[in-house]
């Protein structure tokens, strides 16, 4: 079961805010902007951890991974971007994450609602329990959109890899992606 991947059902995969009533995935205020935040090493669960305690609206979409040794199983939630998460700061809360040291950096994104698109797309897809795993970018292939089944509505591109199909879902803005299976028969081109 050497490096099969789950999703994780984290209190970090959902939306931190001052209230319970914010949703994860939207804008609105004009002095917050979506940021991706590129953390230190090993350090998203501790950043998304201070966001919380600051009521910092933030999202850390997170995979469960199993390994195995020597017969012994291992489990651990891990980031499904590595070194990346994603929050809505104003430059006050900028310059509380900043003093954490948790963070590297903050990456501008200049295409607000394609990154809301884009993390909308992941969340859906955690939502739905598609079984999501790390992916190369695909540069070339054919965007899709799901028309039935549990997917119905994600949009991507579809990409073959030994006789299955996945449907590849970017981040564009950090050039990752991640791929869950899906039966070819439920998609349409765009």
């Amino acid at each position: 079961m050497r490096g099969q991947v789950v999703l994780a059902n984290s209190p970090h995969t959902q939306c931190f805010g001052p209230s319970d009533v914010d949703t994860l995935l939207v804008s609105g205020n004009t002095d917050r902007r979506w940021y991706v935040l590129h953390t230190k090493s090993r350090r998203e669960k501790k950043l998304a951890q201070r966001c919380s305690q600051l009521g910092i609206r933030h999202y850390l979409p997170l995979r469960k991974s199993i390994t195995g040794r020597r017969g012994r199983r291992h489990i651990a939630e891990v980031p499904l971007f590595p070194g990346y998460m994603f929050s809505y700061l104003d430059r006050v809360d900028y310059g509380h994450l900043l003093r954490t040291g948790h963070m590297a950096n903050a990456l501008n994104v200049v295409d607000q609602e394609g990154l809301l698109n884009d993390l909308r797309n992941i969340k859906d897809a955690s939502e739905r329990h598609a079984l999501l795993e790390p992916a190369s970018i695909v540069k070339r292939g054919q965007r899709v959109r799901i028309v039935d089944g549990p997917l119905f509505g994600l949009e991507g591109i579809v990409r073959s890899h030994k006789g299955r199909y996945r449907l590849i879902l970017a981040v564009n803005c950090i050039q990752q992606a991640v791929a869950c299976e899906i039966d070819i028969r439920m998609v349409a081109p765009m």
